[in-house]
């Protein structure tokens, strides 16, 4: 009887189209597309609470976590960029994206991993776009700088924050170790 249930109650998600996750790319795929051949190399911060309290400041977001991993690349001529990855939950379920910094501490670019609401609130790829050698000031917000997506507003607003979290950590506690260990 419960197994009936159980599977009464995915079909139903499945018709609602709560169930549509979709996976665009892997982390791995995402650091091959954004570094091609350069050499990538993990690593992980532990932040104290000075540095989390610097980071929310500049952010204006809450830290989730005092362990950050990121990957640093490195080509011929020293860092090509640093890329964190973030998982934000939207409405009910979570986006799971590439946010990649360059040296100079401004966005690359965003792309989106994986996305587990309904695709009609994926903001699209001319939106993410418009992160591009994007610093983190205060026009880094929605409503400045990044407008407003009509249907995709919590979508929009869930992954800005990351971008702004990323550079915060990048900012606080990344930039310094990357320039003082590139070659």
């Amino acid at each position: 009887m419960n197994v009936l249930v159980i599977i009464a109650a995915l079909v139903v998600c499945l018709a609602c189209g709560w169930l549509e996750a979709t996976v665009y790319l892997t982390q791995p795929q995402a650091i091959q597309a954004a570094f091609h051949s350069d050499t990538v190399e993990r690593k992980t911060l532990f932040l104290t609470p000075a540095q989390i309290q610097k980071i929310e400041q500049l952010a204006r977001v809450k830290m989730d976590s005092s362990i950050v991993s990121y990957y640093v690349a490195r080509n011929s001529s020293g860092v090509a960029g640093t890329a964190f990855f973030d998982r934000r939950v939207v409405r009910t379920m979570p986006v799971t994206y590439m946010t990649v910094v360059k040296p100079s501490g401004v966005v690359d670019h965003v792309d989106i991993l994986a996305f587990d609401e309904p695709v009609d609130y994926l903001p699209p790829a001319r939106w993410l776009a418009l992160f591009k050698n994007r610093p983190l000031d205060n026009n880094l917000a929605i409503g400045h700088a990044i407008p407003r997506i009509t249907g995709s507003s919590l979508s929009s607003q869930a992954i800005n924050d990351g971008v702004r979290l990323m550079l915060a950590i990048y900012q606080v506690a990344v930039r310094d170790s990357v320039e003082g260990t590139s070659k």
